[in-house]
C-alpha cells in the first residue's frame, strides 16, 4: 500500500500555556532522528474523528475529541523511504490540528518519540533539527493565533 497509494495523517499541533510547540524526536522513519510534532495515521474503516481519539491517546497520554480543535489545512508530505522498508517512499496527505492543551493534561509517552521539549512559536522557523513537515503549517497557525 505504501509503495503504490498515499497515506492519510494527522499531526497534533500542541500549544501550551506559553504558546510553545510541542516537539518530539522521532524513533522511526521516516523522519527517525528529527524533532517532529506527534500524530499518526489513519487506518481503514476508522473514521476521522475515532482517528483523533486513538491518535491524541498513543502520542499525548490523553485522548482528546476532534471538535474542540482546528485543522490547520491538507499538506502533502514526500519521503524517500517509509518505516517499512528504507526502498519504499511515502506520501502522505497530513491534516494537521491545533491543539492548545494545558500541559499538564499530557502524559508523553516514549514509544514513538525518544524525548519531547517543548520550543516558542517564533523559534520553530529557524531550528534546523525541527523537521520541514512540522513548519509547513506555520503561516496557517500564526493565523489562528492572531
Amino acid at each position: 500500500m505504501v509503495k503504490n497509494a498515499p497515506l492519510f495523517s494527522i499531526d497534533l499541533v500542541v500549544l501550551n500555556e506559553k504558546r510553545e510547540m510541542l516537539v518530539g524526536l522521532r524513533k522511526n522513519e521516516p523522519a527517525s532522528g528529527f524533532w517532529f510534532v506527534p500524530g499518526g495515521r489513519m487506518y481503514k474503516g476508522e473514521t476521522i474523528v475515532e482517528a483523533f481519539r486513538r491518535i491524541t491517546e498513543a502520542e499525548l497520554g490523553n485522548s482528546f475529541e476532534r471538535e474542540h480543535f482546528i485543522m490547520l489545512g491538507l499538506y502533502d508530505h514526500f519521503y524517500e523511504n517509509s518505516c517499512f522498508d528504507e526502498s519504499v517512499s511515502t506520501h502522505y496527505i497530513n491534516a494537521p490540528h491545533l491543539m492548545l492543551v494545558d500541559s499538564t493534561k499530557l502524559k508523553l509517552p516514549l514509544i514513538q518519540h525518544d524525548d519531547y521539549r517543548w520550543v516558542p512559536i517564533e523559534a520553530v522557523e529557524a531550528d534546523r533539527t525541527i523537521h520541514c513537515f512540522s513548519k509547513v503549517f506555520l503561516s496557517d497557525l500564526l493565523s489562528h493565533l492572531n
